[in-house]
């Protein structure tokens, strides 16, 4: 509703705000708002202040809806129904509209300046560090599993700490950015190794496969000792139709050989340290609760 109201408030062309509108609302129906509510809960750990959680938290989303639009757009994934018929300039329209809300809300609070300013470096620097690994990415430069870690840290855990700090910053608070770094990159590595599970097991929707783009299980299948349909594909003796018609094959070897299970533990792992990380934080155990709810 806070994202809505920044939104009516905002946009004066009624047909491009509507479209706005649209995009806040199909997000809403598939996102948990885990990097708006993440901002929020790190103000009022180090502010103990309410008034403006809403805003900041609604601020984060509005960005991070904006790279997610853009994210569906480079990964050729399939975009919700409502967006096949608009035009691509359109559609930019929306997704510039959204960054430059999401940072004219932080613009806008009505908090010292000094910390607003320290919250924009965070919002432009680690949204440049989630662009690298976005590349990296969408480029296939990921050969090893320590490529696709680094990879995921730069694309997923970046925004992460992108959310944190902004919330951080905001309150003014200096202490603990070491700890918080930590615990961000873990929880975003652990939640793209998530995404990437489901995007296996989604390719009417997800363009992974058809990408090449060399996930944890992916990795693991193509380590694999036996053959396997995967292996074929990378190594182009299969072509994506004829892989695509095998998709139960290819799944259900993947589930065979252990791949989701293997990365499901890395994924596990992942948590289990930002939640160590949290424990050391120096503040009310009430936002360390809260904070462990938002991951587990």
């Amino acid at each position: 509703m806070t994202m809505k109201e920044i939104v009516e408030s905002s946009f004066s062309v009624t047909s491009l705000k509507e479209l706005v509108l649209t995009s806040i609302e199909e997000h809403a129906k598939r996102s948990n708002f885990l990097f708006g509510r993440l901002a929020g809960v790190h103000y009022q750990m180090f502010s103990e202040n309410m008034k403006e959680s809403e805003q900041i938290a609604a601020a984060v989303e509005l960005l991070m809806l904006a790279g997610d639009m853009l994210d569906d757009l480079i990964d050729q994934d399939s975009l919700e129904i409502s967006w096949r018929q608009v035009p691509l300039a359109t559609f930019l329209h929306v997704v510039v509209g959204l960054l430059f809300l999401g940072q004219k809300v932080i613009a806008d609070l009505p908090i010292d300046n000094d910390k607003k300013a320290k919250a924009q470096f965070y919002v432009s620097s680690r949204l440049l560090q989630s662009v690298n690994g976005q590349h990296m990415d969408v480029t296939n430069d990921i050969q090893t599993e320590t490529d696709y870690l680094q990879m995921v840290k730069k694309k997923s855990g970046s925004l992460v700490a992108m959310a944190c700090f902004v919330g951080t910053a905001l309150a003014g608070a200096e202490k603990n950015t070491v700890i918080i770094e930590k615990y961000a990159n873990d929880i975003g590595i652990a939640a793209q190794i998530d995404n990437d599970i489901d995007a296996l097991y989604r390719w009417e929707e997800k363009n992974d496969i058809k990408a090449k783009k060399k996930s944890l299980p992916v990795l693991y299948m193509l380590a694999s000792k036996r053959d396997n349909l995967l292996k074929q594909y990378f190594s182009n003796h299969v072509d994506y139709n004829k892989l695509y018609n095998q998709k139960e094959t290819a799944i259900q070897q993947m589930e065979q050989e252990g791949a989701f299970y293997y990365a499901k533990v890395i994924g596990q792992i992942y948590k289990e340290k930002a939640l160590q990380e949290i424990e050391k934080l120096d503040v009310d155990d009430k936002y360390k609760i809260e904070l462990k709810s938002l991951i587990s």
